[in-house]
C-alpha cells in the first residue's frame, strides 16, 4: 500500500496534501525487507531439526517462490512502457536482461531498476537469501543480532564512503550520472543490509519475550511507540538531519510495530483483509505500475481538468489502483505464484524422501 501511495503520488503531479507522508510511504520496501528476514530466521528454525538439508531446502522454496513471478514481470515491462517512465534516460540491454534474470542486477547503476521498475527490490532482496543461511548459523540470540545491526551500519557507511570517492574521482562508472548514481547507492544491497538486521533482531527479540509480558496492554504500548517513531522518522527524514540512514530509522519504528502485534495482533492491522492483501502483495507490487500508467491514461482522456488538482489525482489514481491491481494480482498468485510455490514443496519433500547414499 505504501509502495503505491509514493508512485501514485510522482504521477499525480505536483505537491499534495500531506506529501511527506506520501513520500515517506515508499518505506514499505523496507517493512518488506524486515519482514523477509523476520521469517526466513523463523522458517530456518521451524526446518533445521525437521529436515535433513534444510539448507538447500530453502533455496529450493526461494527459487520457486520468487523467481517465476519475476521473470513474468521481465517478460510484461518488455512491452508495457513504464520503464522508460520511470527509469529515464537508460538504455535497456541485453546485459541488464541478463542480469536481472539471475538477480545480479543490484549491483550496477544501469541495471538495478531498469528492466523491472521496482525490481532493485527483488535484486536486494535475492542478495540477501544468499547470505541468509550463513546469518542464522551465525547469529543465535538478540545480543548478536543487535552487534550485527551495529556491524551494518559501519559497513554501509564504510562501503558506500569508498564508492563515493572512486565515482567522484572517475575511477568507477564514468558514464552514469549523478541522479542515477544517487539512487543506486540508496537502493544497492549494503545501504539495506542493516534493514534486514532489524528484522532479525525483531525475531530474535520478540522469540524471547516471556509470555507473562504478551499482553494487551504491552501491546498498545509499543504500537503507540512504533507509531510516534515512524511519525518522526517522517519528520526528521525530510530534514535530512538524522545521523543514521533514514531507512534505518523507519526500519527501527517497524521493528516496535513487529514486537507491538507480537504482544497483541490489534484486529484494525490483523484482520482477513490485510492477511489477503499480504498474500497477493508480491504480485501486486510487480504489476501496480502497469495498472498506474492505464488509471493514468484513464484520468488524462476522460477526466483532463484532474490533473489541475494534484491531491485529487493523487486519491483517484491510488484508489484505481488498488482495486484494480487485487485482482489481478490474485490471478497471477492463483495461476503463477501459487503453483511454483506448491511444485517447490514437491520437489523439497521428494528431495528429503530419497534415502542417503
Amino acid at each position: 500500500m505504501g509502495v503505491i501511495c509514493v508512485h501514485c503520488s510522482i504521477f499525480a503531479g505536483g505537491d499534495i496534501i500531506y506529501q511527506r507522508f506520501a513520500t515517506a510511504a515508499a518505506n514499505g520496501v523496507q517493512l518488506f525487507f524486515m519482514v523477509s528476514a523476520f521469517t526466513i530466521f523463523l522458517t530456518l528454525e521451524r526446518f533445521k531439526d525437521r529436515e535433513t538439508h534444510y539448507v538447500r531446502n530453502f533455496f529450493i522454496r526461494r527459487f520457486f517462490r520468487i523467481l517465476p513471478m519475476f521473470w513474468v514481470g521481465i517478460a510484461l515491462y518488455s512491452f508495457v512502457p513504464m520503464r522508460e517512465v520511470t527509469t529515464p534516460p537508460i538504455v535497456v540491454t541485453a546485459f541488464d536482461y541478463a542480469l536481472t534474470a539471475v538477480c545480479l542486477h543490484g549491483f550496477h547503476p544501469y541495471s538495478i531498476n531498469s528492466v523491472v521498475p521496482g525490481g532493485w527490490s527483488i535484486g536486494v532482496e535475492a542478495t540477501f537469501y544468499f547470505l541468509a543461511p550463513f546469518l542464522f548459523c551465525l547469529i543465535t540470540g538478540w545480543k548478536r543480532a543487535l552487534s550485527f545491526l551495529l556491524g551494518t551500519l559501519l559497513i554501509c557507511k564504510i562501503v558506500n564512503k569508498s564508492f563515493d570517492y572512486m565515482y567522484h574521482h572517475h575511477l568507477i562508472w564514468n558514464e552514469v550520472s549523478a541522479s542515477i548514481y544517487g539512487n543506486f547507492l540508496y537502493w544497492w544491497f549494503p545501504s539495506q543490509l542493516p534493514v534486514f538486521a532489524c528484522g532479525i533482531l525483531a525475531y530474535f527479540i520478540s522469540s524471547s519475550l516471556p509470555v507473562e509480558f504478551l499482553t494487551r496492554q504491552n501491546g498498545w504500548l509499543l504500537l503507540a511507540t512504533a507509531a510516534i517513531l515512524i511519525q518522526s522518522a517522517v519528520g526528521v527524514a525530510s530534514l535530512g538531519i538524522i545521523p543514521i540512514p533514514g531507512q534505518v530509522y523507519f526500519a527501527i519504528g517497524f521493528l516496535f510495530l513487529f514486537l507491538g502485534l507480537k504482544c497483541h495482533p490489534a484486529e484494525v492491522l490483523v484482520n482477513s483483509f490485510t492477511q489477503f492483501f499480504g498474500k497477493i502483495s508480491y504480485s501486486v507490487y510487480l504489476l501496480h505500475f502497469s495498472i498506474l500508467l492505464l488509471a493514468l491514461k484513464c484520468s488524462q482522456h476522460f477526466a483532463p481538468k484532474l490533473a489541475a488538482h494534484h491531491t485529487a489525482q493523487f486519491l483517484f489514481l491510488f484508489i484505481a489502483t488498488v482495486i484494480l491491481a487485487i485482482p489481478a494480482a490474485w490471478l497471477t498468485y492463483k495461476f503463477i505464484e501459487a503453483p511454483f510455490i506448491s511444485l517447490g514443496s514437491r520437489l523439497v519433500k521428494y528431495s528429503e524422501s530419497k534415502p542417503p547414499r
